[in-house]
């Protein structure tokens, strides 16, 4: 049920003096910094990533009190600056959502042929052309050889449109200390958004090395949080790199490619053995062990895409709170638009 919130202004930011503001913003900054300080050490990791996205809905809920603390009825310019700047984060993770789920399916069918692969007899070579075909992706254009999602060109240009406010006052014409800080804090957490859907999405890439890398801007006094888990993420994209072998950077996806190329080893020496039931009880062994490192990367997997649908639904239940209010005060009569500024808000 929708219940509803102080409406903007009941606490009039406009009082507070510069000190008071200053202290605020300070308070924010600090609430920001201990989560992301509980994110140490870092870990390209799933349970890591979802805990770095449960931060991000703490910090949207921080951002919308700050709202409701500050603002004033009649600043429809910040209001309708933030409905529009919030939906770069609704897109953001809808995109990370889909390829989550591109992967997922590819993991799926990947269980399917091996459950057929480890049934009882002797596999048939039609059965062994099927699973070799879907291990080295021959379907699906999406993945590469690791399974891992190879091209995020998408994704990378609506991180980098999040993470390019930071430090822009957007608003049209005078603007308060009260916007200054609500400003701050909304472009503040919307680079923290980018930063780790920049992560989520180095690690659902397949080369070895390739971290989406933003830059850190150095106004926060949270910045070291970040930079530091930046560091440990780079280091661990490299971990592959002394190798022939391609690698990624999520743990879980490498587990599942590790036990991918002991599968294809063993149907090879099946198809060489001709049927050696020897051989074909190896591949059963290596195929169950695949299939139980999928079942984890799966369960891995979802429980992302359900944290990110999680944050995407706050920022939705944000964006309807603040709208069911700015058009209550629309009707009330109590908002004007100013001459001369085109108004404009959105329906969703």
């Amino acid at each position: 049920m929708y219940t509803r919130l102080p409406s903007p202004g009941d606490n009039k930011g406009a009082k507070l003096t510069a000190e008071e503001l200053d202290s605020i913003s300070s308070s924010f900054d600090e609430s920001l910094r201990s989560p992301l300080s509980g994110l140490s050490p870092a870990s390209a990791s799933l349970p890591w990533l979802l805990s770095a996205v449960a931060v991000l809905t703490t910090a949207h809920f921080a951002v919308r009190s700050l709202i409701y603390e500050l603002i004033s009825d009649d600043d429809e310019s910040l209001l309708s600056w933030y409905l529009d700047n919030s939906m770069k984060v609704l897109g953001v993770c809808n995109r990370i959502c889909s390829e989550i789920e591109r992967l997922c399916l590819h993991h799926v069918e990947r269980k399917m042929v091996m459950k057929l692969l480890r049934s009882e007899g002797i596999p048939s070579q039609e059965l062994i052309r099927q699973a070799r075909d879907l291990l080295t992706d021959s379907v699906g254009k999406a993945e590469g050889s690791s399974g891992h999602v190879t091209s995020g060109g998408e994704l990378e240009e609506l991180i980098g449109d999040l993470a390019s406010g930071i430090g822009m006052l957007a608003l049209q014409g005078e603007v308060s200390p009260v916007d200054r800080v609500v400003c701050r804090a909304v472009q503040a957490v919307n680079f923290l958004t980018a930063f780790v859907a920049a992560v989520i999405s180095s690690a659902l890439l397949s080369c070895s090395g390739v971290v989406v890398s933003l830059c850190v801007p150095e106004e926060f006094p949270w910045g070291d949080s970040l930079r530091s888990i930046e560091s440990t993420i780079i280091l661990e994209s490299r971990h592959g790199e002394e190798t022939d072998r391609k690698t990624g950077l999520l743990k879980e996806l490498d587990d599942v490619e590790a036990c991918k190329r002991h599968v294809l080893e063993a149907m090879d020496e099946v198809v060489a053995s001709g049927g050696c039931g020897e051989i074909v009880g190896r591949t059963r062994e290596v195929a169950v062990r695949l299939e139980k490192a999928t079942e984890s990367t799966l369960k891995g997997l979802y429980g992302l895409r359900d944290g990110v649908t999680d944050l995407f639904l706050t920022v939705t239940r944000i964006r309807k709170e603040i709208l069911n209010e700015f058009r209550a005060s629309l009707w009330d009569g109590q908002l004007t638009v100013k001459p001369g500024m085109k108004s404009t808000l959105p329906t969703k």
